[in-house]
């Protein structure tokens, strides 16, 4: 497998240190950007710009420019502003991002190695986010600002930096952010905790594992159920083994995948791509 820390897929069009801009994802205002995105879609129009959104929402100036890149980083919108498929069904049976699947699927494209998150979003999801994990404010800081000095080779401005860690750290916080999947807790110390979180809904994982797998073992028909393992694919859904089998389990139980355990080395085979199916069974459709 290649390795996941080195350089990704599409590096160059991942979102920058302060893509942000000193905000945590919204996802009300998120959704008022895939409002926006559906009816220039519905309407014909070329794309959804800025000026765009600016009218059809009542967003203020920087939100503008801020919650599209989420959009994007989250896995709604494509590079171009459309709507990609797990946008339109979002849109359609989950309009506020309330479903805990919505908010999984979000955080899964936020930080998974292959993108269209930030770098170091995925770096810090990566290192510092399972069970039990417990760290400060400076601590994140620290390690944002030593992860863009190592890819950028220049050290990056410390407000900046430590506006990214307030931002990410709140996005995972606030309710009204990525709150309700319980991953992290601020503790009375001010120091945060990784929570052991509800488990993702199935059809959710299934339809990152498809992701995952076309960004990592494109072109492979089977792959080593170890190999799946030691990935960063369950760390990001904080999946242990046997939550992963159950996964495994249920998708084979449709004809997703195949797994092979009469004999070591134990395989999965990826029999299906289509990741339609997976979101309407995620929000009830199919």
């Amino acid at each position: 497998m290649p390795d996941a820390n080195s350089e990704r897929p599409d590096d160059k069009k991942r979102l920058g240190l302060t893509f942000h801009r000193t905000f945590s994802l919204m996802r009300s205002a998120v959704s008022q950007i895939i409002r926006a995105a559906a009816e220039v879609e519905l309407s014909g129009k070329e794309k959804l710009d800025l000026k765009t959104i600016k009218e059809l929402s009542s967003l203020g100036s920087i939100y503008i420019e801020a919650m599209p890149r989420y959009a994007r980083g989250s896995g709604l919108l494509n590079q171009k502003n459309f709507l990609t498929k797990f946008g339109k069904c979002a849109a359609k049976y989950d309009p506020l991002f309330d479903q805990s699947g919505t908010q999984w699927l979000m955080h899964y494209h936020l930080s998974a190695p292959q993108g269209p998150g930030a770098l170091f979003w995925s770096e810090l999801i990566s290192k510092r986010f399972y069970p039990g994990s417990v760290f400060t404010a400076d601590e994140i800081v620290d390690q944002i600002g030593n992860f863009i000095w190592k890819i950028e080779n220049k050290p990056p401005s410390e407000r900046a930096v430590r506006s990214t860690a307030t931002v990410l750290l709140g996005t995972y916080i606030k309710l009204e952010c990525l709150g309700k999947l319980q991953l992290l807790e601020l503790m009375d110390s001010g120091r945060y905790r990784v929570c052991e979180p509800n488990p993702a809904p199935v059809w959710a994982v299934g339809y990152a594992l498809i992701d995952f797998w076309e960004a990592f073992f494109a072109g492979r028909v089977g792959i080593g159920l170890d190999t799946l393992r030691e990935s960063e694919f369950p760390k990001l859904f904080m999946l242990g083994r046997t939550e992963l089998d159950d996964v495994l389990q249920a998708l084979q139980e449709i004809r997703y995948v195949d797994v092979y355990k009469t004999a070591p080395p134990h395989q999965v085979l990826l029999l299906r791509q289509d990741r339609e199916t997976l979101l309407n069974k995620l929000y009830g459709a199919d």
